[in-house]
């Protein structure tokens, strides 16, 4: 494939997750090819086994014994169920980087990250309280317009990946990076942890960097469209489906979670 040399670059690819790295890689061919509706379907599949860990979470609290409950911080946690989502979550995370190394797991450690995150998430629902629910589905439904908005700009060739697009990314993916880590620094010192408390806590900032959160999120979603558009292209074999799945599911995850913190942060400064 010459998609380095012409589409998206190597700081596109750098930029990318690993899995849409591993695609833009792969020089083979074959018959029956991926192709895009099969990639939509395997999507929206890994997308509805996140609704489905959410679910088994939703009813899972009552299956673990309470003998396990401890009161950590004025929150009941039992202690089993927070180590199986942890433990869960660890490989979802892990399986990602198994996903681009040996593509026939894809669909296993696919549909183990997503359901997974569907389960964190109902996880946080009932640690935090049911006040978690409203904001949650305005996140999916902003996540819904924002990733077919995306798709459609795409397709549209209103916005492409040039040089000058992944330029953009880089210098707001570095931004958001050294802000982080000055911030982090900056509360390590005790002599600057008072104004590192003042940027966390200050609404406006935390929901400007999410903004921003968000928009680096969309971007790396069209590098990912890129990616895949031109593995299709390429005529990639048909077990590809699921890792080109597993990685726009994995974009499409990220982004609605970085949308569901700017709902709580925006909702947290309008209460205020």
């Amino acid at each position: 494939m010459a998609v380095v040399d012409s589409k998206v670059g190597r700081v596109g690819l750098f930029l990318a997750n690993p899995m849409v790295a591993k695609i833009n890689k792969v020089e083979e061919s074959g018959e029956p090819a991926s192709t895009s509706g099969g990639i939509a379907r395997k999507t929206i599949f890994l997308l509805l086994l996140t609704v489905v860990g959410l679910i088994i979470s939703l009813y899972a609290n009552n299956i673990f014994p309470t003998t396990y409950v401890q009161n950590i911080e004025g929150y009941d946690i039992n202690l089993i169920e927070a180590g199986i989502v942890g433990g869960a979550a660890l490989l979802g995370i892990i399986g990602t980087f198994i996903s681009f190394k040996f593509v026939r797991s894809a669909f296993f450690f696919g549909s183990l990250y997503s359901l997974s995150q569907g389960y964190i998430l109902a996880y946080v629902f009932r640690f935090f309280g049911n006040e978690y629910l409203y904001p949650c589905l305005i996140a999916v439904i902003l996540t819904i317009a924002v990733v077919l908005a995306m798709l459609l700009l795409y397709r549209a060739k209103i916005i492409g990946n040039n040089k000058k697009f992944l330029s953009v990314i880089a210098t707001l993916f570095t931004a958001s990076i050294l802000i982080s880590l000055t911030v982090f620094i900056l509360n390590a010192i005790p002599a600057t942890k008072d104004f590192a408390k003042y940027i966390l806590d200050n609404n406006v900032l935390v929901i400007g960097a999410g903004i921003i959160g968000i928009i680096i999120s969309c971007l790396f979603l069209l590098v990912d469209f890129t990616v895949i558009d031109h593995s299709l292209e390429e005529k990639l074999p048909k077990k590809y489906e699921w890792l080109s799945a597993f990685a726009l599911s994995f974009s499409i995850l990220e982004l609605y979670f970085k949308i569901l913190n700017f709902v709580l942060r925006a909702m947290q400064k309008t209460e205020n």
